[in-house]
């Protein structure tokens, strides 16, 4: 994932040799978040920030890094940096960071190397990864009556493993991202389905919460997303439809959300989609822990912002703040109705009640409640940091008004009598040959006047 937020500032530091900053951030920031931040930056931009961190922090960065992040950063890494990072890992994660190095680097630095040292630097797990491996996710086609719905995908557990499959089965999950209207007809046909359970799902203002039909239950989930194409809100949330039937789980969402990708790529633990009412369980665990990441990344991300602020107070930064405020009110609505919504659950018999389901149950509680906490802790220090800027600006403007009517008061002072002198009248000196530099002086007089009574009462401070 790639996270835009901070580009300008991370871009702002670098330009200003703000090193100790950056390396605050990444030494004191999950590898993971940071990742998300950096991914956005161009490769050359992202080696200069790493290129100032230990090599324990450098690579446990460049491991979180989306696939195309790190395949165009270690095209543009020296042979040396490359060979110092895979003697940093071990086997199975130097195998995975091998697909993401081209054959002809990679043959570089065979020749760069001794025999002995190349076997060592090399060396990958007995069964390593292909690229196709991590990189493919294929979805299989449905095929309705005279149609291809290519936005279907199915997927069964088969020895133990989630596998892509060619054709609805028994205990499979169908996962249906953002089907058309005639994919949402096609759908509610082939599975005997109310058309609305599939709306529904795809109503970004749908509140979660359960509906029972005779042969299918929908249950709503609200879940975080990152939209780094809306310049507005990059984070919100947006419903995902889950449809419990007796033989199978369907899942509609509108996007492509990394909850569901965790899943499909076989990045969730003892997960079967034969056992249906722990995958809802896991749904719900898996939304609310990526809540609690982004919760963390918003953080991070108004931290800095805020420093940026005590600099210099700028429009484009407060607007960051004012939405990531609003990012902030979508998670808390959010988890709130999530949390209701799995208490209506746990009245109900549908989740059954074994050992596993129960502490499943907590877990989500435990962390439900803890993202709860951190979005109304992180939304009440962003409004009293927002009113504490707002009550700022408001006094320097004042302190810099004041300054400015004093300026203007000792201005007012000599042309006062700049302008008596302008009369066609009789008036002191008129007729004296110093007249001219007296008037001068008394004019110097009265601003020094000024200045003395508005400095004694602070009115020029800036």
């Amino acid at each position: 994932m790639k996270n835009t937020l901070l580009v300008p500032e991370f871009r702002e530091m670098l330009s200003s040799s703000q090193i100790e900053d950056i390396q605050d951030f990444c030494n004191t920031t999950m590898p993971s978040i940071v990742a998300d931040f950096l991914g956005a930056l161009a490769p050359d931009e992202v080696y200069c920030i790493l290129s100032t961190l230990s090599m324990e922090t450098r690579v446990a960065i460049i491991l979180c890094f989306d696939d195309d992040v790190k395949t165009a950063l270690l095209d543009i890494l020296p042979q040396d940096e490359i060979i110092a990072i895979l003697a940093a890992v071990d086997p199975e994660e130097r195998s995975h960071v091998l697909n993401f190095i081209s054959p002809e680097k990679i043959e570089n630095i065979k020749n760069s190397l001794k025999a002995a040292h190349q076997e060592e630097i090399l060396q990958v797990s007995p069964e390593p990864e292909t690229a196709s491996d991590l990189l493919a996710t294929l979805l299989p086609t449905v095929q309705g009556p005279g149609e291809s719905l290519p936005q279907i995908a199915m997927y069964k557990t088969i020895n133990n493993r989630l596998e892509q499959i060619g054709k609805v089965e028994k205990d499979c999950w169908v996962n249906v991202l953002n089907p058309g209207k005639d994919e949402v007809g096609f759908l509610a046909q082939h599975f005997n389905l109310p058309q609305d359970f599939l709306t529904a799902s795809l109503d970004i203002d749908e509140i979660a919460r359960i509906e029972v039909e005779d042969n299918a239950t929908l249950i709503i989930l609200k879940i975080p997303y990152f939209d780094e194409t809306n310049l507005d809100v990059l984070y919100f949330t947006l419903p995902i439809g889950i449809i419990l039937m007796e033989d199978m789980v369907i899942t509609v969402c509108a996007k492509n959300s990394s909850v569901l990708t965790d899943f499909s790529s076989n990045r969730v633990r003892n997960f079967s989609t034969a056992k249906r009412r722990k995958f809802i369980l896991q749904l719900f665990l898996r939304a609310t822990m990526l809540y609690l990441q982004y919760l963390k990344q918003i953080n991070n991300a108004a931290n800095i912002i805020q420093k940026k602020l005590e600099i210099s107070s700028k429009n484009k930064q407060l607007i960051k703040l004012l939405n990531i405020e609003k990012s902030l009110v979508y998670f808390t609505t959010s988890l709130k109705s999530n949390a209701f919504m799995l208490e209506r659950l746990q009245k109900t018999s549908l989740l059954g009640l074994d050992e596993e389901t129960q502490d499943l149950i907590e877990d989500i509680v435990t962390e439900s409640k803890q993202a709860i906490e951190m979005a109304n802790i992180y939304s009440d220090i962003l409004s009293g940091m927002m009113d504490a800027f707002a009550s700022i600006i408001s006094n320097n403007l004042n302190i810099v008004m004041k300054a400015l009517s004093s300026i203007a008061i000792i201005i007012t002072l000599p042309l006062l009598l700049a302008s008596l002198y302008g009369m066609n009248v009789k008036l002191p000196f008129q007729n004296s040959p110093h007249a001219f530099g007296l008037v001068l002086l008394v004019s110097a007089v009265l601003a020094l006047v000024g200045v003395l009574f508005f400095m004694r009462r602070k009115w020029l401070e800036m």
